[in-house]
């Protein structure tokens, strides 16, 4: 369990899902559904930063999970290592990435203590993960203290709104139940100013932010989930009411 302030949700059901990880139509299919909009504009966002040498890209996957994010990355030629707390997920990764013929270093670890020295890192990865963290600001020093000056941090997660806690936890978690129930608190959304905030205070500026949403309106969202097929594909949008996804550069000084 996490816990910030009077919230607590249920991070341990991660360890629990197991091969769920990579079923399309499985318990994280909503994950599978955002992973290519969200991917493709990682990318994007590295190789505007930091040059178009993929290869020469080394990458830090913080909370992996069972590795969505972290394979296709790796698949697209990055350097990828990817970190999770949950053991089980690590290993759900390694196999799949061996299976796949994608080279992935996997590692169980923590993201309020990063495995890897200061400066060593040219991009961190947090990819619906910050609403999970008990302590926001001791990942976010980490996350400074590892990235190289001139680095880049990209980021997804949820607002702190009352669209996103009637779409993300009354109707995804207790409605359609296309996200497992506890998954969310809505006091642990963070809105994006207060991300800048936290980013700002360790060096790190935050030069974009885009709203991230399926492309079916809702009504067509329903009648998919109800009929037992996906939510279907993410892209982006000028609205961050719910979901958003950004970067932030360390500064040279840092």
């Amino acid at each position: 369990m996490a816990r910030r302030g009077d919230a607590t949700i249920d991070n341990d059901y991660y360890h629990e899902v197991g091969e769920g990880w990579w079923d399309e139509r499985g318990p994280l299919r909503t994950l599978h559904d955002m992973n290519p909009a969200r991917v493709s504009y990682f990318d994007k966002a590295a190789r505007e930063a930091l040059g178009p040498d993929r290869a020469a890209i080394r990458v830090l996957d913080v909370g992996c999970g069972g590795g969505l994010v972290s394979e296709r990355l790796a698949a697209l030629g990055y350097r990828v290592t990817g970190l999770d707390l949950s053991a089980g997920s690590i290993e759900i990764a390694r196999r799949h990435a061996a299976a796949s013929g994608v080279d992935v270093e996997y590692v169980v670890g923590s993201a309020f203590e990063l495995p890897r020295e200061d400066a060593s890192v040219d991009l961190v990865v947090v990819s619906d993960v910050l609403e999970h963290l008990d302590d926001l600001g001791a990942a976010t020093a980490e996350i400074a203290r590892v990235l190289r000056p001139g680095g880049l941090v990209v980021f997804d997660t949820i607002n702190r709104t009352v669209a996103a806690w009637l779409k993300a936890i009354v109707l995804s978690e207790r409605v359609l139940r296309i996200v497992y129930p506890g998954t969310h608190s809505w006091s642990m959304f963070i809105r994006p100013d207060e991300l800048r905030g936290a980013f700002a205070r360790h060096g790190l500026v935050m030069t974009d932010v885009r709203g991230l949403e399926p492309v079916a309106p809702p009504h067509r969202i329903f009648a998919s989930v109800l009929r037992g097929d996906a939510v279907g594909p993410f892209h982006l949008t000028d609205s961050t009411a719910v979901s958003y996804i950004g970067r932030a550069v360390k500064s040279q000084e840092g």
